[in-house]
């Protein structure tokens, strides 16, 4: 009965160090993390007047529409970045290249204490200086001309390995003349 008993023992024993094993080899013990970098709106985009804009899913990957708005109109933004466990390399901005909107950035003082020399906020390419992993970007978004195909790009990049360190999305925004009244 003894043998018995001390037969099963070393067989729970051994089951769970090789569980152990399991679980330990199942670690990565280099520090990496391969995190998708995700950019998000803090809240739905305003106007200065104070409307609430909605966002809407379109039918086209990573692409998504703004309500209608107003040529004059400006529009606050508040972007939240985040890398969770790899740090943010660089954000980036493209609008239309028909000059039908224009981007108003944040103070120059405050982006030049985020942002590398070698950003160039004109083009908006906007590269850490330090090792941040999250970083918040408001801005606001001036409607000049009508159009209906308006882009707002917004891309961001991290030190995450392989196809992992990037995330974009397309922002459609119809801009419509105001009508007289």
């Amino acid at each position: 009965m003894q043998n018995i008993i001390t037969k099963v023992m070393k067989t729970k024993i051994l089951i769970f160090l090789g569980l152990i094993v399991v679980a330990f080899s199942a670690c990565d013990l280099t520090g990496e993390s391969n995190y998708r970098p995700d950019i998000q709106f803090v809240q739905n985009p305003i106007t200065t007047k104070g409307d609430t804009l909605s966002i809407f899913y379109t039918d086209v990957s990573n692409t998504y529409r703004l309500d209608t708005i107003h040529v004059g109109d400006t529009i606050n933004f508040k972007v939240y970045v985040n890398a969770y466990g790899n740090k943010l390399k660089g954000y980036y901005m493209a609008q239309s290249a028909d000059s039908t909107t224009r981007i108003l950035l944040p103070n120059k003082n405050t982006m030049d204490s985020i942002f590398s020399a070698a950003s160039n906020y004109t083009l908006g390419t906007f590269l850490m200086k330090n090792d941040a992993n999250t970083l918040y970007f408001p801005f606001q978004y001036v409607a000049l001309k009508p159009s209906l195909e308006t882009k707002l790009a917004l891309s961001v990049t991290s030190d995450a390995n392989f196809e992992y360190n990037q995330n974009s999305f397309i922002l459609k925004t119809p801009i419509v003349a105001r009508k007289v009244q």
